[in-house]
């Protein structure tokens, strides 16, 4: 786990916290304003300042952890994953159901296509890697390693839970295009990027800060999704079903790990 002990002073001021912050959501709204920058450019644009300013006032911070524990990491990583996502699930049924019972008429606007996966299959492919190679690294980065790591820096570790779902809602909010879309079905959607940001989150925290196995998860989903355009839709469905049951696989693993632990524990502890 991140050792942040409360009497350390934080390497990581508010000040520059904050002009991080700005540098996010400052780069992720303005492209609503500025909708032609195209594919390249619109990335280079959302993601590159913001690392730009990142790598100034922390980057060497976030980078020496980013390999860190890996074996742990990889557990963790997809056991909160699987998790998570099981949760979201969950919830999600809970608000459909809400929705048929007080709007039904609402969930009509899950038909409307995917505001990011609704562009030609050319500029998915190239989506495809670039899940991989841009967007999971820059937004893990972006979002766990600045904004949540950076709150565990100055805040300390003691609220190391309610600062992971403080920053997964920003991680939502950075998605704020699909409310557009969606409307109030998009509830549906944020729980959902909530859950995929607190899994990431947990990972992160409890292995030290590695965030290669949250890029790579974050890269495969984003990965499979623009599958669906670039190929299919079952290509891309299966692919995050099949992630999904792998992490479920870990996720059971894990508990079963623990368990075993505790009880091995128990019985040194009666021998002695």
């Amino acid at each position: 786990m991140i050792e942040s002990p409360e009497h350390e002073q934080p390497s990581l001021s508010k000040k520059k916290y904050i002009i991080g912050v700005i540098a996010i959501f400052g780069t992720a709204y303005s492209q609503y304003l500025l909708p032609n920058l195209g594919l390249i450019f619109g990335l280079l644009f959302v993601y590159g300042i913001p690392l730009v300013v990142i790598g100034i006032y922390w980057g060497r911070h976030i980078l020496r952890r980013f390999f860190s524990n890996m074996y742990s990491a990889i557990a963790y990583g997809f056991a909160s994953y699987g998790g998570f996502t099981s949760l979201a699930y969950l919830i999600s049924i809970l608000l459909i159901i809400i929705l048929i019972i007080y709007d039904p008429s609402s969930l009509n606007l899950l038909n409307n296509p995917n505001p990011v996966l609704n562009t030609t299959p050319e500029n998915a492919w190239i989506m495809v890697w670039g899940s991989f190679l841009i967007v999971g690294p820059a937004e893990e980065i972006i979002f766990r390693g600045f904004l949540y790591g950076g709150l565990l820096d100055i805040l300390g570790k003691r609220h190391w839970i309610s600062l992971a779902f403080l920053t997964s809602v920003m991680f939502a909010a950075a998605h704020m295009y699909y409310s557009f879309t969606y409307g109030l079905v998009s509830v549906i959607i944020f729980t959902q990027l909530i859950a995929f940001g607190m899994a990431m989150a947990v990972s992160f925290y409890l292995t030290d800060g590695n965030l290669l196995v949250p890029t790579f998860i974050h890269g495969f989903f984003d990965a499979a999704g623009f599958l669906t355009a670039a190929i299919s839709l079952n290509v891309g469905a299966t692919l995050r079903i099949q992630l999904f049951y792998f992490s479920l696989m870990v996720l059971g693993l894990v508990v079963l790990h623990r368990i075993f632990r505790k009880k091995t524990k128990s019985v040194d502890e009666m021998i002695q």
